[in-house]
């Protein structure tokens, strides 16, 4: 099974035929809230039991029990709605509900009977998932419980979906009933659920402390709201422009794109306010993870008393999951960085066969803990290109984990550059077990995590190198079963940058092959 990537936009795949591109995504995406409910119930369930009998979390565990249950129940109701918005003259909610949200929520009406439905749909999706998770914080921790900050799922979800105006909406209604849960415990007008084990027995009546958490959650709120809205408004914008040039004349069609180009100049300025923006809002999102990782550390660190192992077994667990979230908020910032343009700038004088001994070096270690056999071959000499160092390096060492991470101990890992007709590949081959061929056209895409969910990262870590190879013109394919491997196992991924990068005359000399 094979899969590549390259420069260009393939279409749409699952779009429903007889509908518009915005009346398909909304369809599909409608879909993905059912499908991730799903998913979250789960996670709940999963998340509680190990809580309790792994790291003896006090907390009670019917409440969240019958929660589950209430939303399995009208996940059901949704999954039977959402089968009935795959037509336009067929809508899951009817129009005596749709007009009156959508004027509570003071929404201009759609250009689309489907695209009203679906949307009014999606609020309600909302709507009923934020009390219901407000319900689950009240039952697990309340102000002590980290998971406090998936609020922010569903703002981005409302910004995706719904009218940019939800999507504040959202998060004002989040807050508020943050805000109501941690009042009313904190007056002790419902009784405050301690999560033993886990945090001090007053967090729930430290002012400051739940200041802090406010402030950090409402910027975080309302940081996503407006960055979601910013973008899935203009990528709405440019959707039904698209439709109407295609319906329109050979000259008006002419005359739209003049106009485009113009609004295209304005639109490449306010991207980079917009991407000036997420700089500083990612550093508000890493704030307040940096400050709980600090105080994590801290406590590891024996400054706040002596530890039980379950105690010291539970921080270390919590810090993991803390830099995988600071992980996460940086590959978003790279991918950002990415779609800006910014390899451009970066664009110098490159040594390849430097930046893979590089990659190789930043993987050597976590080769050896696995004993892995590390090879690399390439040819005495490489020509230079004009390329950005960082960003190869940085997609190349991505593919070198993926394969390391997948690849059983005492396994074998192969990177080999090659020149064919002037291109220049690098392939990274394994031994592991290899990709499904259900999974194969889907792990380029942002956010796909295999089926191996233990080993999976952020499900960005192939999406970056896509980016990274296709801003320098190249492209990205996958193999699975490694054709070369005579036992049929493992995965061949190839990268290739156009012969157009390479400086002409320019070629160190070395062999290195290790």
């Amino acid at each position: 099974m094979t899969t590549e990537s390259g420069g260009r936009i393939a279409p749409r795949e699952g779009a429903t035929p007889g509908l518009t591109p915005e009346e398909s995504a909304l369809v599909v995406r409608i879909g993905v809230f059912v499908k991730m409910r799903w998913l979250a119930i789960a996670g709940v369930l999963i998340a509680s039991l190990i809580a309790t009998q792994v790291f003896h979390i006090q907390f009670p565990l019917v409440p969240i029990y019958i929660i589950c249950a209430v939303v399995t129940l009208y996940n059901f109701f949704f999954l039977y709605q959402a089968k009935h918005l795959n037509a336009e003259a067929r809508g899951s909610l009817p129009e005596v509900l749709a007009v009156p949200l959508r004027r509570l929520l003071i929404i201009p009406k759609a250009t689309s009977p489907l695209i009203e439905r679906a949307r009014a749909t999606g609020n309600i999706h909302i709507i009923v998932d934020l009390a219901a998770l407000t319900v689950l914080l009240h039952y697990t921790g309340g102000i002590e419980n980290l998971f406090i900050f998936y609020f922010i799922f569903h703002v981005i979800l409302a910004g995706i979906l719904l009218h940019y105006r939800v999507a504040y909406l959202v998060a004002t209604w989040a807050i508020f009933l943050v805000m109501l849960l941690v009042g009313l415990e904190y007056y002790e007008v419902i009784p405050h659920v301690h999560l033993e084990g886990f945090a001090a027995a007053n967090l729930h009546q430290q002012g400051s402390y739940i200041v802090g958490v406010l402030i950090a959650l409402s910027t975080c709120l309302y940081a996503s709201a407006y960055m979601v809205t910013s973008v899935s408004g203009e990528l709405r914008k440019r959707q039904r422009e698209v439709v109407s040039l295609q319906q329109k004349g050979l000259t008006e069609k002419t005359k739209e794109l003049a106009e485009a180009s113009q609004e295209l100049t304005k639109l490449e300025e306010g991207r980079q306010h917009l991407l000036r923006f997420l700089a500083i809002a990612s550093h508000d999102l890493k704030a307040p993870l940096s400050a709980v990782q600090s105080y994590i550390q801290l406590m590891l660190g024996g400054f706040s008393g002596e530890l039980t192992d379950k105690q010291r077994q539970m921080l270390d667990r919590s810090s993991i999951r803390i830099t995988e979230q600071l992980g996460l908020i940086s590959d978003l910032l790279d991918i950002s960085r990415i779609e800006g343009g910014q390899i451009v700038q970066e664009m110098e004088e490159v040594s390849l066969s430097q930046v893979v001994k590089d990659s190789v070096e930043n993987v050597r270690a976590m080769a050896a803990d696995k004993n892995i056999k590390l090879n690399t071959k390439m040819p005495a000499s490489l020509p230079k290109l004009e390329a950005s160092g960082v960003r190869l390096k940085q997609a190349i060492t991505n593919l070198l984990v993926n394969a390391i991470k997948f690849t059983p101990e005492e396994g074998e890992v192969l990177i080999r550059v090659t020149e064919q007709k002037g291109d220049i590949c690098t392939e990274v081959m394994d031994t592991g077990a290899g990709i499904s061929a259900e999974e194969m056209p889907k792990i380029f895409d942002d956010f796909y995590r295999g089926s191996d969910r233990e080993k999976a990262g952020t499900g960005l870590g192939l999406s970056i190198v896509r980016r990274v190879v296709e801003a320098h013109g190249g492209k990205i394919s996958a193999e699975s079963p490694n054709p070369e491997d005579k036992k049929g196992r493992g995965s061949k991924f190839t990268l290739t940058l156009p012969k157009s990068l390479v400086i002409a005359g320019k070629k160190p000399a070395g062999n290195h092959k290790t």
